[in-house]
């Protein structure tokens, strides 16, 4: 598809410019005529004496053919024998440069396999071990992804070449249109699927002998010629160059047997084929058929001599007439070479754009630029498909402004095979007369100016974060270059001496932007450490600037501001607090005394504390024997007596008061007993005996204590007690816990209700539930829960007795079990009491041989 319409009257012209451009690139110069036209004004003199010479030349080419047949006859034995040793020759010198390039590919696979991150470096030393042999090499996966390559050759041919039958070793010829002509490329495979070696193959019969009417060439088991001593047979088929067929070629070589073929411009012509080594490559020897022994040449070239002396005359007028014309063109010639050497050692490339046939012709400079390793002919898509698809519609229209100006200058990215991509710069001028449709032929050259757009992009990153950097400090900033003229600044020296923006302009002068800064400032003084270049500027506002001036290396100045304000007022209430704090330090002396004083009188409060304390623990010592002994006393005789263990005591109502005494002492003993214990416990005295308890036997054991007292209250009792596990507690402690809240159930539960006893285990924890219908508890008054003699009053319970050291004594067990307690209320609905005890002690408070030395009470509770 073209990009650029054609005039159909001027396909000649066309046709003329596409065969320059391929000229061009056979010779790889940028030329628009490479041959000199020979004038058709010939004299009439010239024309008869032409004629008369061929006329001449064909009758001695009758005459001699009879003798040539009798030649060729004589010599042909010798002929052939001559001819296949040729061929075996060039069959060696061919089979030594596979063979090389075979090991060298082989070499590169072997440490690929090896080390695979080191692909890169073992291509490039197979490529250099091949000596010459190879022009170029690389390594494709299954995929025909290039995992490496080195030397200059395209990576569509490398990849194309890779697509061939999955064989251990084959060879190919292919090209493209950037090529003059096709070239040879072997495949080695180790393995289906595994990544193989492709290497392009250095004509090896470039230097071949006896080429000179003859022809050789290299041509692999499809019949395809690889190489030739005239690489423009490269590519071709012998069954189309030669007219012969592979399997003709191969019988003749294995009988060594001269085939008979056709060769263009050659006519008829003889060919031995020859077979060396294992690479499956056969080398042909071809010599036209008409070719004569050596013995009889001399005889037979004399038949030409006359003939050729009259030729070689008409041909030296010829020469004679345009030689100034040939020295014309080698002098433009040299000129033309000259100049593009001088242009490609700068790296720059030349290309020449024929719009109207929609063909461009780049220079090797410019090949390797678009990705193409070469110089060449492309279409105009073709070059196009070559640039970043977002620069291809600005090409389009500079390529359209170009036929219609004649000059055309475009920028566009190319990417590479590699992922990096190149910025060239295409400027060129029209070459050729303006049509009717514009402009139709451009040259110019291509630029790489990768460096220079990342150089100027790594300067305005550059300059973007200086500016941005200059504008984000809270200092004012300004820079003057040698001239003291304003080069950079930002907002905060605007906004700090109350600058117009008009004044602040690129160019500026400092001696003005000065002027205006005076009007802003006060007044000035220098620093206090005297520093050069550095003075302090109080500003009509009341802020203080601290103005700083340093040189820059060439030769500029750098003046920056900073806002000292809060170091001034600083300083201002630190000689105001200098003064308050010499008034303070009087009162502080004073103080000081004042607090000796006192520290003195802290130290007797303690002491008398301290033997407060003792006296507290001494007097508890003397309460626990003093008070117990006649309590038991009283309580073991009045038990006796309300018994009438030894006879009626007579009247009714003694039998009712040693009931009362007993009663009375019993609930005395229990108060004392949970005085003593609650000292205990604060004193870190109390010790338990943790052992497997049955939760069961504890509840049944409590229950049998207060059963009794729930019944005469009128009050029901329930037990839900699952399959439940031991658990490691003290079991006295245990039982204390559950009668203390047993018994503050019963106590603030009304007739009627219900207590409910359960309990629930975990992975780690006893759950026990007590739970009533009883009053409950407000929440203003959850918090003075369990604190020691603390009791919640309210209208229904204040006639009840208690010391408030219940929930306080059930707190301290549990949390000396490691466990703790929760409570739930509800004024008016009743109360659940939480018991969460671990299953097993980790740090026990005592050990299993420590004997508490509290009496058991829990009955004289109860029956209180």
């Amino acid at each position: 598809m073209k990009l650029f319409s054609t005039q159909p009257d001027r396909e000649g012209a066309r046709g003329g410019s596409v065969a320059r451009l391929g000229g061009a690139q056979g010779g790889g110069s940028l030329k628009s005529g490479l041959l000199t036209q020979v004038s058709p004004r010939m004299p009439l003199w010239m024309r008869v004496g032409g004629l008369s010479l061929a006329l001449g030349l064909m009758l001695f080419a009758a005459i001699s053919s009879a003798r040539l047949q009798n030649d060729l006859s004589s010599g042909q034995a010798a002929r052939d024998s001559a001819a296949y040793g040729q061929a075996r020759l060039n069959a060696l010198r061919a089979d030594k440069a596979v063979s090389v390039a075979r090991t060298a590919m082989e070499g590169a696979l072997s440490t690929y396999e090896a080390e695979p991150g080191a692909a890169q470096s073992a291509v490039q030393r197979a490529f250099e071990a091949s000596a010459g042999t190879l022009a170029s090499l690389a390594l494709i996966d299954a995929q025909g992804r290039i995992v490496a390559r080195t030397g200059q050759d395209e990576a569509s041919l490398l990849s194309e070449a890779a697509k061939s039958d999955d064989k251990a070793f084959t060879a190919v010829a292919l090209g493209s249109r950037l090529t003059r002509t096709e070239r040879a490329y072997l495949v080695r495979t180790p393995a289906p699927g595994r990544v193989r070696a492709v290497a392009r193959l250095n004509n090896p019969l470039r230097d071949a002998e006896n080429t000179r009417d003859n022809q050789i060439m290299l041509i692999n088991a499809a019949g395809d010629i690889l190489s030739a001593s005239d690489e423009r047979l490269t590519g071709q088929n012998i069954r189309k160059a030669l007219t012969v067929t592979p399997e003709q070629i191969r019988d003749n070589a294995s009988q060594v047997r001269i085939s008979q073929g056709t060769l263009e411009e050659k006519g008829f012509v003889r060919i031995a084929a020859a077979r060396e080594g294992e690479n499956g490559l056969t080398t042909l020897y071809v010599e036209p058929s008409g070719a004569v022994a050596s013995g009889s040449w001399l005889g037979t070239a004399s038949l030409f001599i006359g003939p050729l002396i009259i030729g070689a005359l008409f041909g030296l007028l010829l020469i004679v007439q345009g030689r100034r014309n040939s020295e014309t063109a080698r002098q433009y010639e040299a000129k033309e070479t000259r100049y593009r050497l001088a242009v490609e050692a700068a790296r720059c490339g030349i290309w020449e754009w024929d719009l109207e046939s929609d063909q461009v012709f780049m220079s090797e400079v410019t090949g390797v630029m678009f990705g193409w390793g070469g110089s060449g002919v492309a279409t105009t898509n073709e070059v196009l498909l070559r640039i970043a698809p977002e620069h291809r519609e600005a090409v389009r229209k500079a390529l359209l402004n170009a036929r219609g100006h004649g000059a055309l200058d475009v920028s566009f990215r190319v990417p590479g095979d590699n992922g990096r991509a190149i910025w060239v710069d295409a400027r060129g001028q029209a070459t050729g007369p303006r049509g009717p449709a514009g402009f139709t032929r451009l040259s110019g050259v291509a630029l790489d100016v990768s460096e220079e757009r990342a150089a100027q992009s790594r300067a305005q990153r550059a300059e973007a974060r200086l500016t941005g950097a200059i504008n984000s400090v809270s200092d004012a900033f300004v820079l003057w270059d040698r001239r003291g003229r304003l080069v950079m600044w930002n907002e905060v020296f605007g906004h700090t001496f109350s600058i117009d923006p008009r004044f602040l302009k690129a160019g500026t002068s400092r001696e003005l932007i000065e002027k205006v800064m005076a009007i802003a400032i006060r007044r000035q003084e220098p620093v206090i450490d005297g520093r050069e270049g550095v003075v302090e500027a109080e500003l009509n506002d009341g802020r203080w600037i601290q103005i700083s001036e340093s040189r820059t290396l060439e030769g500029g100045t750098v003046v920056t501001g900073a806002d000292i304000t809060a170091i001034k007022i600083q300083e201002e209430m630190s000689r105001r607090n200098e003064e308050q704090l010499q008034a303070m330090v009087d009162k502080l002396e004073q103080s000081r005394r004042i607090q000796t004083d006192l520290a003195k009188k802290y130290e007797m409060a303690k002491i008398r504390a301290e033997q407060a304390n003792h006296a507290k623990s001494e007097f508890l010592a003397n309460m626990s024997h003093e008070l117990r002994t006649p309590l038991n006393a009283i309580n073991g005789f009045s038990e006796i007596m309300a018994g009438e263990m030894f006879g009626p005591l007579g009247h009714a109502r003694y039998k009712e008061y040693a009931g009362d005494i007993l009663s009375s002492g019993q609930h005395l003993l229990a108060l004392i007993n949970d005085i003593l214990d609650m000292s205990k416990i604060e004193a870190g005295k109390m010790t338990l005996r943790f052992e497997p308890v049955s939760v069961e036997e504890v509840v049944d054991d409590t229950l049998r204590l207060v059963r009794q007292r729930a019944e005469k209250a009128g009050l029901k009792m329930r037990v839900h007690l699952p399959q439940l596990p031991d658990i490691q507690a003290d079991y006295r402690a245990l039982k204390q816990i559950l009668l203390n809240i047993l018994t503050n159930a019963i106590k603030f539960t009304p007739s009627g209700g219900t207590i409910t006893v359960s309990a629930v285990p975990t992975d780690s924890f006893m759950h026990l539930y007590v739970a009533d219908t009883g009053i409950g508890i407000a929440p203003k008054d959850m918090e003075r829960l369990a604190r020691p003699f603390e009791q919640i009053e309210n209208q229904f319970s204040r006639t009840k007795e208690g010391t408030g050291l219940g929930l306080a004594l059930t707190k301290s067990l549990i949390e000396m079990h490691s466990g703790r307690l929760e409570v739930d209320s509800t004024v008016g609905q009743g109360t659940t009491v939480s018991v969460i005890l671990p299953l097993t002690q980790t740090s026990p408070g005592a050990s299993a041989d420590d004997t508490p030395d509290t009496p058991d009470t829990s009955g004289q509770i109860a029956a209180a």
